[in-house]
């Protein structure tokens, strides 16, 4: 479950990321998708909403970085309990 939102995430800031790349290159015009249609956007006003955007996945991959680092860990806590009441050898 947190690799899959993890890739999307990652995907996500990929694409905001390379959105703000073509943004720097000063087009003359910017469309923004509102609902199914495109409309005209001020470039300054999209690259403000692409900043934010990139900053909050930013922030959302790094919880996700951590939640999965806790979940591995809690993981390898427990398998060692298991191996150790099994008398089995412990995995590092």
């Amino acid at each position: 479950m947190i690799l899959g939102q993890k890739q999307r995430v990652t995907l996500d800031l990929k694409e905001t990321e390379m959105a703000i790349s073509e943004l720097e290159k000063n087009p003359s015009v910017v469309y923004k998708s509102v609902g199914s249609i495109l409309v005209v956007a001020s470039i300054d006003d999209v690259k403000k909403e692409l900043t934010e955007k990139k900053e909050t996945l930013t922030v959302r991959l790094q919880t996700l970085e951590r939640q999965e680092k806790r979940l591995l860990d809690k993981l390898k806590e427990m398998q060692t309990k298991i191996q150790g009441m099994l008398g089995g050898p412990t995995a590092e």
